[in-house]
């Protein structure tokens, strides 16, 4: 964390990386825009790059990475949703996830800039991209209700406050680098 200012006298306020690295993002894409970059690569650009860092956070995790927590026990309830002592995804569960991550960033990108492939399959494919994380966003919400247990772990925090706006925003950005 780093210390941004004082949100009262004598206690540092604190920012995450990721607050900073969301305001460059911003930043880059409204440079972007001014520059006369269309809105759809921003679009595409941002959300392929979001979607590529996301698999790589996954292939993290799956070796081992003990982040967002300090230890394996604290990343299942703040990622997964599960109480401690429940076992993390294996390797492969998170490698399977982070391949769909990246094939969807790649999707998204060469239906933007042309892949090589069938025109309407890399479209259909980014709408199903936009189509899944739109559904993770929104089911994010429902999620406690499908698992009462959620609501006294970290994770129901953070997936109200982050996981799933992080969804639906992506999915957003999907579909809007997707339209003609």
């Amino acid at each position: 964390m780093l210390v941004a200012g004082v949100a009262r006298l004598g206690a540092p306020r604190r920012v995450s990386p990721w607050m900073l690295l969301g305001l460059l993002a911003i930043l880059c894409a409204a440079g972007a825009l001014g520059a006369g970059v269309p809105r759809r690569d921003v679009l595409a650009l941002a959300s392929g790059g979001a979607l590529g860092g996301l698999a790589a956070i996954h292939v993290y995790w799956g070796l081992g990475g003990a982040w967002p927590g300090d230890a394996r026990h604290e990343k299942v309830e703040m990622v997964v949703g599960l109480p401690k002592g429940s076992p993390f995804p294996s390797l492969g569960a998170c490698l399977v996830v982070a391949c769909l991550l990246a094939s969807s960033a790649a999707l998204v990108l060469a239906q933007r800039y042309g892949g090589g492939g069938s025109p309407a399959l890399l479209r259909l494919g980014a709408w199903a991209v936009a189509l899944v994380l739109g559904a993770r966003g929104v089911g994010g919400y429902l999620d406690a209700r499908l698992r009462p247990g959620t609501r006294a772990l970290p994770y129901h925090r953070l997936n109200r406050l982050v996981y799933s706006p992080l969804s639906l925003t992506l999915a957003a950005a999907v579909a809007g680098a997707t339209l003609d």
